[in-house]
């Protein structure tokens, strides 16, 4: 921190965005809102497409300033035309709900496509989404394995709790037990609880059933 404040104060713009991201999410630090804002503001002021989306959040989220969906709209369309990938997801996700603009599912598939063709995790996992739970396509389990796998290969936990339990049921893929411990492995190692919980189910021998399952389909945005 000393050395991105050093660096920012002489007008860095990525050690601005660095110190905003820190003090947004308490790394190395306190969450301090405020100061946040202040150098993701400075950041965003010289164009850079990261800060962009940061400072966008802090509005989708009302952290430290009004909560403001059209003005986090806003500079998610900022960072998008500077080929930030995060900011087309963020689009994509603020279609998908109606916030700070009007719900459209095809503008949504739209920003989504954009961003997972340049491999975002977060975008192949709402891919997934979309395509396996019907929205905008047909639905299609196998479509959305293949997308899972993708971001599970790209270390999204989300992505290899559920594709592991696509393995498990054979939803979409065929069954594969050994490939479903794997993936649920891969995701309790990064902390996501669900996949903890069902691994130990399958370690114990429990008998599970599918409604027994916790499908995590909640759409992401950064």
């Amino acid at each position: 921190m000393k050395l991105f404040l050093e660096s920012a104060d002489n007008g860095n713009a990525d050690s601005q965005n660095n110190l905003g991201y820190m003090y947004a999410y308490g790394i190395g630090t306190d969450i301090d809102y405020s100061k946040a804002k202040k150098y993701l503001s400075l950041a965003a002021l010289q164009g850079h497409s990261q800060a962009q989306v940061g400072l966008g959040s802090l509005y989708r989220h009302g952290w430290g300033v009004t909560k403001s969906y059209s003005e986090a709209f806003k500079l998610y369309k900022k960072a998008a035309a500077h080929d930030n990938t995060d900011a087309m997801n963020n689009l994509g996700y603020m279609y998908t709900f109606g916030y700070g603009t009007s719900t459209s599912a095809g503008d949504a598939i739209y920003w989504f496509e954009k961003s997972a063709s340049r491999d975002n995790v977060s975008a192949l996992f709402n891919l997934a989404v979309f395509h396996i739970e019907g929205h905008g396509y047909p639905k299609d389990l196998s479509k959305g394995a293949e997308l899972l796998s993708r971001a599970a290969e790209l270390n999204s936990p989300a992505a290899q709790f559920n594709l592991g339990l696509m393995y498990y049921f054979g939803k979409g893929v065929e069954k594969d037990y050994a490939k479903a411990k794997h993936l649920f492995q891969q995701a309790s190692a990064q902390g996501h609880n669900h996949a903890l919980e069902f691994l130990m189910k399958v370690e114990n021998k429990e008998k599970v059933s599918e409604t027994d399952s916790i499908y995590d389909w909640k759409l992401q945005a950064i």
